[in-house]
C-alpha cells in the first residue's frame, strides 16, 4: 500500500502540452509520461486532483481514469462509506419509531371553534401513539364536549390526524339564501377538500367555467334535502392559452412618401373655394383637418386641408423556421398574460400547425389554482 497521497490522471486529447504547462503553474506535477498525440499520463498531490479536474474538463480533455492513493485518500472513503451507512441506518431506525406516533393535527371545516382548542383537547384527552389511538373515541369524544359540532370524521394518515368537522347550522343559517360554488376557469380537477354542500365533480374531471362544483344542500339519512353553505377548497389544472399566426407570404402596405394636398375654404358649413392638386395615386389613404382661418371675426371661416398619401403594396416572403423561436416567444407572452398572479406553473408545451401558407403556433402554459367562486360573484 502506498502511503504517498497523491493521484493519477490518465487523459485523452489534443494540444496537451499547453494545457499541462498551464496547470503545472499552479499544481505540482510528476511522472509525466507521453503515450502518443492525444495519451497521456500524471500524477499530482491528491489534495489538489479537484483543480486539475476542473482544469482538464474546461479544457475538453477526456479523463479516461483518475486514480487515488495515500493515507488520506483511505482515511476519506473508509470516512464517508461507514459515515454512509450509520446515517442510513440511523435515519431508518428513527423514521421507523417516529412513524409509531402521531405528530400533526389537521382541523378542517371549524369556523366558531378554534382549530386550536380542539387540537389542544385531542392532545390532553388522547394518546399521540397510533396504536393507542382509537379515531371512534376521538369522534364520540368532541361530539359530547362541543355543542358546535353536528358531525365529525377522523383518520389518521401517515403522522397526520385529520379531524373533519361539520358544525351546527344556526336558525339564520337554515333558511339562508345559499349559493352553488362554480368554476372561474376551465380547468381538470386535480384536489378537493369538501367542508359542506354535494359535490358534482370529482378529481379528474374537465369542468367549464360557470360548471357547477358543489351545490349548496346536503340530504341527510330519511332522504330529506337540507340547504346549507357550500364550501370546499377544489384545485385545478388550468390550461392558459396563447397563439401567434406566420404567413410564408404576406402583403404589407406602406406610405411611399408622395402626397397630394387639397384645401377648401368653407363659411357655414358651405364650400366658397376650392384648390386641389391633380390625384394620380391608385392605392392612398387621407388625412383631414380643420383650421380657423380668422380669429376675432363673426364670420366662421374654416380650411379644410385633405392630405393624400400614397401607398403601395409590397410582397413579404418569410421562411417559418427561420422565425420560429420569435412566433413561439408571442404565442408564449400572450398565454402568460392569462396566468394573472399564479405563482405555481406545472407544465408547459406548444403546438403547430400548418394550413396552406400559414403556420399557427398554440403555446399552453398549465398551471395549479384555486378554481372555486360563488354564483354571480
Amino acid at each position: 500500500m502506498k502511503w504517498k497521497n497523491q493521484t493519477t490522471f490518465q487523459i485523452h486529447g489534443l494540444n496537451q502540452e499547453k494545457t499541462l504547462s498551464e496547470i503545472a503553474k499552479v499544481v505540482t506535477l510528476s511522472k509525466i509520461n507521453r503515450e502518443n498525440k492525444t495519451d497521456t499520463t500524471f500524477e499530482c498531490p491528491y489534495l489538489k486532483h479537484k483543480k486539475v479536474e476542473k482544469i482538464l474538463k474546461n479544457k475538453g480533455f477526456q479523463i479516461i481514469s483518475m486514480r487515488h492513493e495515500g493515507i488520506l485518500w483511505r482515511l476519506k472513503k473508509i470516512a464517508t462509506s461507514y459515515g454512509l451507512v450509520l446515517g442510513v441506518a440511523v435515519f431508518f431506525i428513527l423514521q421507523t419509531v417516529a412513524a409509531q406516533f402521531v405528530v400533526q393535527y389537521q382541523i378542517t371545516g371549524v369556523d366558531k371553534q378554534t382549530q386550536t382548542e380542539i387540537v389542544n383537547f385531542v392532545k390532553t384527552n388522547f394518546s399521540n401513539k397510533k396504536s393507542a389511538l382509537n379515531t371512534k373515541q376521538v369522534e364520540i369524544s368532541l361530539m359530547e364536549n362541543f355543542d358546535s359540532i353536528s358531525f365529525v370524521s377522523c383518520m389518521i394518515k401517515g403522522q397526520t390526524l385529520i379531524v373533519n368537522i361539520k358544525e351546527k347550522l344556526m336558525p339564520n343559517e337554515i333558511y339562508g339564501q345559499f349559493k352553488p360554488i362554480i368554476a372561474q376557469s376551465d380547468a381538470k380537477i386535480s384536489e378537493i377538500s369538501l367542508i359542506s354542500g354535494t359535490l358534482t365533480v370529482k378529481v379528474g374531471d374537465f369542468v367549464r367555467k360557470g360548471d357547477v362544483l358543489v351545490e349548496p344542500f346536503v340530504v341527510d339519512s330519511s332522504g330529506s334535502i337540507k340547504k346549507v353553505e357550500a364550501k370546499a377548497e377544489i384545485l385545478g389544472e388550468v390550461y392558459n392559452l396563447g397563439a401567434s399566426q406566420h404567413f410564408s407570404s404576406r402583403v404589407e402596405v406602406s406610405r411611399t412618401g408622395k402626397k397630394v394636398v387639397q384645401n377648401s375654404i368653407l363659411l357655414f358649413g358651405l364650400e366658397i373655394y376650392t384648390f386641389k392638386e391633380e390625384n394620380n395615386f391608385k392605392l392612398y389613404e387621407t388625412e383631414s383637418e380643420d383650421v380657423n382661418l380668422i380669429k376675432n371675426l363673426p364670420l366662421p371661416f374654416k380650411l379644410k386641408k385633405t392630405t393624400f398619401f400614397e401607398l403601395q403594396e409590397q410582397t413579404i416572403e418569410s421562411n417559418f423556421e427561420d422565425v420560429k423561436d420569435e412566433f413561439i416567444e408571442k404565442a408564449k407572452q400572450k398565454a402568460l398574460q392569462n396566468v394573472e398572479n399564479c405563482d405555481k406553473i406545472i407544465e408547459e408545451f406548444y403546438t403547430l400547425r400548418h394550413q396552406s401558407n400559414a403556420t399557427f403556433v398554440d403555446y399552453c402554459i398549465v398551471t395549479s389554482e384555486s378554481i372555486e367562486a360563488f354564483e354571480g360573484d
